[in-house]
């Protein structure tokens, strides 16, 4: 599915291949634990000398070196000890911008869109993706696979808690994927969770409730069926933040407004208040007993500003995602670019072809564009360093990636305009003379991306190429009805496995092609479709390096950047994990580091100066 891109991100000019020392050299140091200091002082003592064989006592003054006692480290009341410059509890708030304006209602279940203040503060997932990418244990203690992966058995912890005191047991979780599969409540977001046995049935109202693939085999043991054949990645499916359990027990009642007023979390926060179109705030969940215990006792979200940028500046907000007009502001001001933070996005953005038309029909003539296209200087110059050179569907450090399927699509001028020539188009003209024109149509104005992409082609081909600019309506409709010639693309991940790159996006579900691209190879259907239901890692990452190496070699897109995340926060902002990929502090907020976060002692200085 493709989407708009949802957080801002930022380009290293030097490339992927600088990011790690250039993140490590640009990233700000963190704040010292402030030290216990030593003292000297001055104390009276006495002592007993023999002086001329006489015993006498004298008193004089010496120096002592003295070390005080260092305090305790503060203790959250859900058990949780904070580094020692960790401020006090009454200062451990956040304040925040609110993802998407008011909320429709907090049911993150039914739709994670219309409820989004609650994603990270308001409920939690069985497992979690940590900031090196690995899966722990959140809301599921353990997990294992059946034979070949049919199906998952999650353990769940027997102290789990709903913030009203009622147990979190599997009878809220097989609630809970019935719940997001209903046909009545429309998920806009449920095709992913259709690896799930049933729910697409249940969801396109050709199944029952009871049919959904998720069963309960004791009170804290749930059991995840595949729709068809193995489910290797469901562990990394289920770590998507909103898949979270509902509360039966409140929930089944009033299944479209449960959540409106009366929400129960299962997350380390609760729900404090809601200011309608102005602000909600958390506070700590006393009932929360998992691992990833909050540093952050209160959280203040505000939904609705102006100038968020302004806001964070004069301390109102602690953290947020950045553009590249502040991005551009922030570089060019000493003590700014000290606050900046970027890391590498697992997202994708790519031109698409029609290659059921001519003259896009023809292999070698998309061969030769993709080879015509500089994305180093796309990327480092035309947009300013605002995203990063792809050549690939998988990112760089994505599971799956091959680096040298580089070649495929790099830029080599004389390679592209000998693969043109053997197309039938020596210099952008046919055997006749007439010129090779192209449509590159937008849904809005061409931009950079078109204008950049208007030159390449006319500078290196010779191909004429026309920018189309449409209102977004048209476009997605035509897009949809598979009638655009070149266009725009993009996808940023869901969750980390092959699979959710290379199981949908090109894979075709009719003689058009897939649901936006017209293309169709079988080959490459049928690779992805059988590395999707094989449990062993190596050879399902085997079978989607060879459905990807047809993907960048028959070229039904030009693979055209990757991007990263670029964020600012202020230095009282603690607990922020370093990823051992690049050596930073990654502020991934599609995994737990809301929780682990803190507010170190400095903060109230900050405030105040600002």
């Amino acid at each position: 599915m493709d989407k708009k891109f949802s957080r801002r991100r930022f380009l290293n000019a030097m490339g992927l291949a600088g990011i790690g020392a250039v993140l490590g050299a640009c990233a700000p140091q963190p704040t010292e634990v402030e030290k216990v200091v030593t003292q000297v002082v001055q104390e009276v003592v006495k002592e007993t000398v023999i002086v001329e064989g006489e015993v006498k006592e004298v008193t004089k003054v010496v120096e002592k070196v003295v070390t005080p006692t260092a305090q305790p480290n503060i203790v959250t009341p859900q058990g949780r000890e904070l580094p020692a410059d960790a401020a006090p509890l009454e200062k451990q708030v956040l304040y925040i911008q609110g993802d998407r304006g008011e909320p429709k209602h907090l049911d993150v279940a039914r739709d994670m869109y219309s409820s989004a203040c609650a994603l990270h503060f308001g409920c939690e997932p069985l497992c979690w993706r940590d900031e090196n990418m690995e899966l722990k244990p959140a809301q599921a203690e353990s997990w294992e696979a059946g034979p070949d992966a049919t199906y998952w058995d999650f353990h769940l912890r027997k102290d789990n808690k709903w913030s009203d005191g009622e147990p979190i047991t599997a009878d809220d979780w097989v609630f809970s994927f019935q719940h997001m599969s209903d046909p009545e409540l429309d998920n806009p977001w449920s095709w992913y969770i259709y690896d799930i046995k049933g729910t697409r049935a249940y969801k396109e109202g050709t199944g029952k409730r009871e049919d959904v693939g998720v069963e309960k085999i004791d009170d804290y043991t749930v059991r995840f069926h595949g729709e068809s054949g193995s489910v290797p990645h469901l562990p990394s499916l289920l770590a998507m933040m909103a898949m979270v359990p509902t509360p039966k027990h409140i929930a089944e009642n009033d299944k479209q407004h449960w959540s409106d007023e009366n929400h129960v979390s299962s997350s380390p926060w609760k729900l404090a208040k809601w200011e309608h179109n102005q602000r909600m705030e958390w506070d700590i969940n006393p009932y929360y007993t998992g691992p990833w215990k909050a540093g952050v006792q209160r959280v203040v979200e505000f939904l609705v500003g102006s100038n968020w940028f302004n806001a964070w500046l004069n301390c109102e907000i602690d953290l947020m995602g950045v553009g590249a007009t502040e991005v551009a502001r922030m570089r060019t001001d000493p003590k700014l670019s000290q606050m900046l933070h970027f890391y590498p996005n697992f997202q994708t953005s790519w031109l698409a072809f029609h290659t059921m038309r001519p003259p896009l029909d023809n292999k070698k003539v998309r061969q030769a564009i993709c080879h015509a296209l500089d994305r180093e200087t796309y990327c480092n110059t035309v947009i300013l360093g605002t995203q990063v050179p792809a050549y690939t569907l998988l990112p760089p450090n994505f599971p799956g990636y091959s680096e040298d399927l580089k070649s495929y699509q790099e830029y080599n001028v004389e390679l592209a305009q000998q693969l043109l020539a053997e197309a039938g188009y020596p210099e952008g003209k046919d055997a006749s003379g007439n010129q090779l024109t192209i449509k590159a149509e937008f849904s809005g104005a061409p931009g950079a991306l078109g204008e950049w992409f208007k030159d390449q082609l006319e500078t290196n081909l010779g191909i004429k190429v026309e920018l189309v600019s449409m209102d977004g309506p048209t476009w997605s409709q035509k897009r949809s009805e598979h009638d655009l010639e070149v266009f725009a693309g993009a996808y940023e991940y869901d969750y980390m496995d092959p699979a959710n790159f290379l199981g949908g996006i090109f894979r075709s579900t009719s003689e058009k092609g897939s649901n936006y691209y017209s293309w169709v190879n079988k080959e490459f259907d049928d690779l992805v479709t059988e590395a999707g239901s094989i449990a062993d890692e190596a050879e399902r990452y085997k079978l989607y390096k060879e459905a990807e190496t047809i993907l960048v070699d028959e070229a039904p897109a030009a693979f055209i950047a990757h991007g990263l995340v670029f964020m600012a926060w202020w230095p009282y902002v603690g607990g922020i994990p370093v990823a051992k990929a690049s050596g930073v502090e990654e502020f991934r907020g599609l995994g737990p580091v809301w929780n682990q976060i803190y507010m170190r002692q400095e903060e109230a200085e900050y405030r105040e100066e600002h």
